[in-house]
């Protein structure tokens, strides 16, 4: 203890002094002596530390092997014996607690890399992969097609294809239907037997090409919609309703270049129609905004097309009463059938279309300024199961047509008269008394329409779901208040600011 004691004064001595010694001279009890002076909990920390990175290379198959404390107090005294530098002896290794987050860490970096088999995705069966497939649009399934081959060869499973919309975003349209339908048609050379609908409103690029391609390939279609496709015409059309027998809806609301009637002289009708002499079986045809359609045209559907039960010809202005007579004597099935805006027709067009009789269920005839209340008369008197009627802007309607509608159609759901400035009181205490059903009424611009109307209203219609009052400035707040206390799922819409 002595000599020790007298070797620790002398160290200082020589420190205060400014002398120099090597860290070699100190004896191996004067080394252990230091190390533990200066940093007790060293060795424990330091062996818990080496433990942890000894455990995580054993763990990943690693061959190299932490030096022990020993061998890592010899070599860092091994190496600052050969400086002649070192003024005073220093911690051996720099410690620090290693934490959960740390280790967490550490595993990550010496794990091996996570390969394919280990997705929780990979262990679900081809079935339930393809059940959720099923809910993908046709953008999302291609987009999934691209991740690894078995989802290629899910994406691509013809049960997944029934239906395929395109928005009209997609600049090369004809281009994008090509590639689709070729890719389709691996499994079945030439056909795409389980697609059933097309969607592809909008798509102003689509050209005959487009939809000669779905007419060859695609022999089970049912329902197409193309709305707005500015540059088809009939050539497609028919070649479409054509090769594709079992097609049942067709919208081609937008496309002015339809009208069914003006072929090309060069057009090969044999080409395009191997079921020439049969009838087309649609059903809902919606041709609006068709402006180049007429009677001509019309009287051809009419004669291919005998078993149509939803017709809509909005905003077709040059459709005349011509046109309407040849509906009524070849399309005798129909249950809705839309002529709004169509200027030209007159209250001879409202017999013909009365002679739908009972099968008419819905009938538009807005802003058909020519219609007055004889053609209502018609209406009233043959279409007994009409259940909706549209005459909003036809400013010839007065009280002797609500009230004669009223009577004859019992079973009426909606009536939109707005905008018939004749309309009164008189007329919507008929409806509100004889079509107790009723759930949808508009007298939107009925000026002469007073609180009397709410009333009654609110005594005999208490199914009445939505009310249209907008620009009737002749109603009271208690009438409005009492329609509220008793139409209680009513829906009124108003331009009142004293209602609110």
């Amino acid at each position: 203890m002595g000599a020790q004691n007298g070797k620790a004064y002398d160290s200082a001595t020589d420190r205060r002094t400014g002398s120099s010694f090597s860290q070699s001279d100190l004896s191996a009890d004067d080394y252990n002596f230091s190390s533990s002076a200066q940093s007790p909990s060293y060795t424990n920390s330091s062996a818990d530390s080496l433990q942890v990175v000894r455990k995580l290379r054993l763990e990943n198959g690693s061959q190299a092997s932490p030096k022990s404390p020993s061998q890592e107090s010899k070599s860092t005294a091994t190496s600052s014996g050969a400086s002649s530098s070192a003024t005073s002896p220093t911690p051996l290794i720099e410690t620090q607690e290693v934490t959960e987050v740390d280790m967490t860490k550490m595993r990550k970096k010496l794990a091996p890399p996570r390969t394919a088999n280990d997705s929780p995705f990979d262990k679900l069966t081809d079935k339930v992969i393809t059940n959720i497939f099923s809910y993908l649009t046709a953008k999302r399934l291609c987009r999934c097609s691209q991740v690894c081959k078995r989802w290629q060869r899910l994406a691509w499973q013809p049960c997944l294809w029934t239906s395929i919309l395109l928005s009209k975003r997609q600049k090369n349209i004809d281009y994008a239907l090509k590639c689709l339908i070729r890719r389709l048609c691996l499994e079945t050379p030439y056909v795409c037997l389980t697609v059933e609908r097309i969607v592809l409103n909008g798509c102003d690029q689509l050209t005959d090409r487009g939809l000669s391609l779905i007419a060859r390939h695609c022999p089970e279609l049912l329902r197409i919609e193309l709305g707005g496709c500015n540059n088809i015409t009939n050539e497609g059309v028919f070649e479409l309703v054509s090769r594709c027998p079992s097609i049942d809806y067709m919208d081609l609301m937008g496309c002015q270049q339809v009208n069914f009637l003006n072929f090309p002289s060069d057009y090969n009708a044999s080409r395009a129609s191997p079921l020439q002499g049969q009838t087309i079986l649609l059903r809902h045809l919606d041709l609006s905004d068709c402006s180049s359609l007429d009677d001509s045209g019309l009287r051809i559907i009419a004669t291919n097309c005998p078993g149509l039960l939803n017709l809509y010809l909005r905003r077709c202005y040059q459709l005349t009463d011509i046109g309407v007579q040849y509906l009524s004597a070849h399309c005798f099935m129909i249950k809705e059938l839309s002529l709004s805006d169509c200027h030209r027709i007159t209250d001879c067009g409202m017999r013909e279309v009365a002679k739908l009789e009972s099968h008419l269920r819905y009938l538009s005839i807005a802003k058909c300024e020519l219609i007055t209340d004889m053609g209502v008369y018609a209406i009233a008197k043959l279409c007994v199961k009409l259940r909706y009627l549209n005459v909003r802007g036809c400013a010839h309607i007065t009280d002797k047509s609500l009230d004669v509608l009223a009577r004859g159609c019992p079973r009426l759901r909606s009536v939109d008269v707005g905008k018939c400035p004749s309309i009164t009181d008189r007329g919507v205490a008929s409806v509100a008394v004889n079509c107790s059903g009723l759930r949808k009424l508009s007298i939107r611009g009925c000026v002469n329409v007073t609180s009397e109307s709410l009333t009654i209203l609110a005594r005999y219609c208490p199914e009445l779901q939505q009310l249209n009052i907008q620009e009737c400035d002749e109603l009271s707040v208690q009438a409005y208040r009492v329609l509220k206390k008793h139409c209680r799922k009513c829906i009124i819409e108003h331009t009142n600011p004293a209602f609110y």
